[in-house]
């Protein structure tokens, strides 16, 4: 319910926006410094680093919603602001099981069955972005930035799934599936990031509009027995 009233009200705030200014730079009177605002969308992989952890993911999906205003600074820089909400899906490489007091494991028993393992993140945050335009005067010309974006997670949870061969768990469900789910509040989900991206992009190509390579500054878990921090990179593509 969370996320449908967040969506709702960015969309709201877009269509108002969009209302008071021009999607075209061509049209912005001169010495204007608002250029335009838009509500868009990325899709993208993500990598958990560490192939022996538990937390490994293989891969992660990642979808945004930035709604951003667009600055002129100078005739060759922008500086765009606004604000993201981030849906990211990570599969686990290896087969877990929840572990007393927090986190999880890497599951070490045979088992007869198939396990799939998701965790769900989505944040809510503010992005700041710094612009190079290499070719000002060209609405499709090649684009250089720099960004931080600052989050807060609105909903986290992890979901483990074991289908049985011999279908002998029932647990209410016919189909011999067994659900696990380890809710926000366990100690493994670190609900803050700092992500920082270089992007390249242009309106020139047609639907793929750019590529972004970004890092997350925070550890997206941290295991609570060992202390161990596992931290996010990846790479998201701009339609």
């Amino acid at each position: 319910m969370k996320r449908i009233i967040i969506l709702t009200v960015i969309l709201g705030l877009s269509q108002a926006l969009c209302a008071q200014t021009s999607a075209d730079t061509t049209d912005v009177p001169k010495g204007e410094i608002l250029q335009k605002v838009d509500l868009g969308i990325e899709a993208g992989v993500s990598f958990l680093k560490n192939i022996r952890s538990p937390y490994s993911a293989s891969p992660s999906y990642v979808i945004r919603l930035p709604l951003m205003a667009h600055l002129k600074l100078a005739e060759r820089w922008n500086l765009n602001v606004g604000l993201r909400y981030d849906f990211q899906w990570d599969i686990l490489r290896h087969n877990v099981t929840p572990t007393e007091g927090g986190g999880i494991d890497i599951l070490t028993t045979p088992t007869t069955g198939r396990q799939t393992a998701t965790a769900f993140h989505s944040y809510l945050g503010i992005p700041l972005e710094l612009e190079w335009l290499l070719t000002p005067r060209s609405r499709n010309g090649l684009r250089l930035s720099a960004d931080i974006y600052a989050a807060y997670a609105v909903s986290e949870y992890l979901t483990i799934r074991t289908l049985d061969a011999r279908n002998t768990y029932s647990h209410g469900m016919r189909s011999g599936t067994y659900k696990e789910v380890v809710e926000s509040d366990d100690p493994m989900f670190q609900p803050w990031k700092l992500e920082i991206g270089l992007k390249v992009s242009t309106d020139a190509i047609g639907l793929l509009h750019g590529i972004r390579f970004f890092t997350n500054l925070l550890p997206t878990y941290i295991d609570p027995a060992k202390d161990g921090k596992i931290y996010t990179s990846g790479i998201t593509l701009f339609l």
